[in-house]
Order: C-alpha cells, then sequence, then structure tokens
C-alpha cells in the first residue's frame, strides 16, 4: 500500500482524532516524520511526495500503538527535558517538566557547596545524573557523579544518554539505593533522588500503564521509599538530601523528619503551585 504525505496524514489524523487523542494533526505529523527521517515542515513541503508501503507500514504501526494510548515519547524513543532530547525507550520512566526543578535546585547546591561526589537513587533515564553531570561540566564544575537503578532496562537508557552528551564523570550501578557504596566507600556530598511516591492501588491514566510500575508506585502508604531515603541520608552522614515527591505528602514527610537529627528542610513547588519536592540540610 502507498499513498501520498497528505493522504496519510489525513488518515493518521482521523484515527488518532477517533481515540481520543488530543493533538490528532501534530502527532500524526511527528509519527509520519519520525518514519521518514523528516521534519513537520518538510512533510508541509512534499505533500503530493508518494510514500512506499515499507514506511507506510511502519506508520500505521505506530498509529495503532499511539491510538491505544502509548506514550508518544516511546514511538520515536526521544524526550525533550531541560531544552535538550534524552533517548527514552520501555523500561525507563519518562522524565516530567516537574523533574527539571530538582534539576535546577541540585545544580546551585553543587556550585554554591561547592560539591564534589553527588550520588542519585533510581537513576531512571539519567535525565538528572545525566543533565546535572553535563550542565557542571560546562560550568567548570569538578563534580563526580554515582547513580544506581535497579532496573537493567532503565540502566541501558542511562547508559545512552550519557554516552550521547559525552558525560565522563557520571558511574552507573546496577543495585538497589546505596548499596554499590559497599566497596567504593565514597563520602557523599549530595543526595538526589526522584524516587517511585504512588499509593499502590492509585488508579492513573492508561498511557502510565506502559510505564515501569515499580518506578511509580512507591508502597502502601507511597513515601515509603521517601523516608528510606530520608534515612539513608543521615546513617551516611550525608550533608544535603534532595527528592522529588507527591503533591500531598509534605506532612508526612515532616512527621517522618520530627524523628531525624536535621538543620533545615525546605519544600519546594512545582509549576503549577504543588507541593513537589525537598532540600533537606543535616
Amino acid at each position: 500500500m502507498r499513498g501520498t504525505i497528505a493522504g496519510l496524514l489525513n488518515v493518521g489524523t482521523q484515527i488518532l482524532q477517533h481515540n481520543a487523542i488530543m493533538r490528532p494533526r501534530l502527532e500524526a505529523e511527528v509519527l509520519l516524520g519520525f518514519v521518514l527521517g523528516l521534519q513537520r515542515v518538510e512533510l508541509h513541503a512534499h505533500f503530493d511526495r508518494i510514500v512506499e508501503s515499507f514506511f507506510v507500514e511502519s506508520y500505521f504501526r505506530l498509529l495503532k500503538r499511539r491510538a491505544n494510548h502509548e506514550p508518544m515519547e516511546y514511538l520515536i524513543e526521544k524526550v525533550s527535558f531541560y531544552g535538550e532530547e534524552l533517548y527514552i525507550s520501555y523500561g525507563a520512566l519518562i522524565p516530567r517538566p516537574e523533574t527539571e526543578i530538582l534539576v535546577d535546585k541540585a545544580l546551585q547546591l553543587i556550585l554554591d557547596k561547592d560539591c564534589k561526589n553527588i550520588a542519585e537513587i533510581g537513576v531512571g533515564s539519567g535525565a538528572i545524573s545525566v543533565m546535572l553531570a553535563h550542565l557542571s561540566k560546562d560550568l567548570k564544575s569538578d563534580s563526580n557523579f554515582y547513580a544506581s537503578d535497579i532496573s537493567p532496562e532503565a540502566l541501558f537508557n542511562a547508559c545512552v544518554n550519557r554516552e550521547k552528551f559525552r558525560v565522563k564523570n557520571l558511574s552507573l550501578h546496577l543495585g538497589a539505593y546505596l548499596d554499590f557504596n559497599a566497596k567504593l566507600r565514597i563520602n557523599f556530598d549530595v543526595l538526589v533522588s526522584n524516587p517511585p511516591y504512588i499509593k499502590e492501588g492509585e488508579m492513573l491514566p492508561k498511557s502510565l500503564s506502559y510505564e515501569p510500575q515499580k518506578a511509580l508506585f512507591g508502597g502502601e502508604k507511597g513515601d515509603e521509599m521517601l523516608c528510606h531515603i530520608i534515612d539513608l541520608a543521615q546513617e551516611n552522614r550525608i550533608p544535603y538530601l534532595l527528592c522529588e515527591m507527591g503533591y500531598n505528602q509534605k506532612e508526612s514527610i515532616k512527621v517522618h523528619l520530627s524523628n531525624i537529627p536535621h538543620k533545615s528542610v525546605e519544600f519546594y513547588k512545582d509549576l503549577a503551585g504543588l507541593d513537589r519536592g525537598f532540600v533537606i540540610s543535616f
């Protein structure tokens, strides 16, 4: 089956619209452009071009997946984050815009306090550690980054992004929490994490069913992993901890901290005005 770019875009738009995709025309263009290796403006300039059957079949396979509300980022294997494009695929949580705030706060802290050794728990796609290492390198910082994850698939994503941004000062470790440091015995200055923090059993949009569930659900209450990370930071005498959290977890984190010696805690909000994370000084 062959067709013109214009015809394929019209059919794709109808398919996505019928399946309640919010921006059907835009997404049809993005998918066809991905298949053909063309920018959207190039599609518009060649509406009459005949597309060969192989590309048509690939396009319709992607349309079917998107019609089932599979995230666009997984289909085109890239996601926009902090003004850059990261590689993303199954097994790694898709980075969200609110996590850019965590990167901002961590970067500022690293520069202000001249922090040398930074650890991340749950590196996922590498969005946080790769971007921090990339940005700190540009700012002439000589920091070193160490990141762990229990998922080999997530570490593959992080490795691809580490290579993409030519980051040399980030080491990746397969394992839970800070287990990798049992042998290395590094004294970390900063610990950063965007751990799973959704309460088990909470109903989520269909699109989230495609993302790794172990990267979403944090336990019966949702804040269990956050509390454990706070404990780890205090036990390992790490001066600063930065974490993303759920919008409704500020009070439970405060309660947990009431039993943990610390100097200060700052909660911050996301762009929607919701509580989204905290910075603890020990």
